[in-house]
């Protein structure tokens, strides 16, 4: 599902900024999660940028106008993009740019008083025992500001560098999460359709008292039973499932491949009930829906390995 956004009142940019430096037009705030993550960030960075001109007014006129590249990818986004993520990964990725460039502006003292932030900052992607953290927490008073500064950078580089694996990871998943469920939801289409147009092939035998049903109507109700039992089964996880900040909902996709492949694996269970490798029997309509929803329902089998990787994913406090 795309985002569309919205018009509301403008936000201005820094009303501070000093003589010289180009102040941002004014933007709307949009409507996409990701997209205010984003405007936020370039506020937040826009002002910070105007307090270090004080240090390099041209550095910090240019790290601005590569800030402002991004505003343009604050808008509409197509099908594509949706999928490809091409303006969140430019978006995130030039932010995170500038702000190692900004640690070339700011003095040792500064660094020095911001040191807690980076280390609490990166103490949430990285591993207590990552080499560019223990490195900063060895910085002392007596270390030079140019190395100093390098460790900073160090550390926001690593920090970035997991930040970008880890939106990309989110992202591949949800692409394959929606392919398997388009894939799941066109078969079923088309073995409605294979049975509609053919009378001398029965997927499914129909009970005593549905005989003149139809086959692919009976079909039909079976594959509706089946997404009704996936839906049963798949209720609890999504409503307790977390979308952890991220802008590809993957909750949302995990609950969509689940009433995706909860009809196909109804059909297929009661193919093989009837073929007679299961040990029951189907007499009647409403044993036939039944146990295509009790099949339903048990897509959480086939669909553990999606919600096994969501969770590793989102297990983490999401990364940005």
């Amino acid at each position: 599902m795309i985002e569309q956004e919205t018009q509301p009142e403008a936000v201005p940019g820094p009303r501070n900024a000093p003589e010289g430096l180009p102040v941002p037009p004014a933007t709307s705030v949009p409507r996409a999660v990701w997209q205010v993550r984003v405007r936020t960030k370039l506020d937040d960075l826009y002002q910070q940028l105007a307090v270090l001109a004080t240090h390099d007014l041209e550095q910090a006129a240019a790290l601005r106008a590569q800030l402002s590249g991004v505003e343009a990818v604050l808008g509409r986004s197509g099908v594509i993009e949706w999928l490809r993520g091409g303006k969140l990964e430019y978006a995130w990725q030039t932010i995170h740019w500038v702000e190692r460039a900004m640690v070339g502006l700011r003095s040792a003292d500064e660094l020095t008083g911001l040191l807690p932030a980076y280390r609490s900052a990166a103490a949430q992607v990285l591993p207590a025992d990552d080499k560019v953290l223990t490195d900063l927490d060895t910085v002392a008073g007596g270390v030079s500001a140019d190395l100093l500064r390098a460790r900073v950078q160090a550390l926001l580089q690593r920090c970035h560098a997991v930040s970008d694996e880890f939106h990309e990871s989110a992202r591949r998943l949800r692409n394959r999460m929606l392919g398997l469920s388009v894939f799941a939801l066109v078969a079923e289409v088309l073995v409605v359709l294979v049975q509609w147009r053919s009378n001398d092939v029965r997927l499914l035998e129909a009970p005593t008292d549905a005989g003149g049903v139809a086959a692919w109507r009976l079909l039909f109700f079976v594959l509706i039973a089946g997404a009704l039992g996936a839906f049963l089964s798949a209720l609890p996880s999504m409503i307790t499932s977390r979308s952890g900040g991220l802008p590809y909902k993957l909750p949302f996709q995990q609950g969509l491949l689940k009433l995706a492949i909860g009809p196909l694996v109804a059909v297929v269970g009661i193919m093989l009930v009837i073929g007679g490798l299961v040990e029951t029997s189907v007499s009647s309509t409403a044993a036939l829906l039944g146990l295509a929803i009790v099949f339903g329902a048990g897509q959480q089998a086939v669909t553990a390995f999606a919600d096994r990787r969501a969770a590793d994913l989102l297990g983490p406090a999401a990364k940005s």
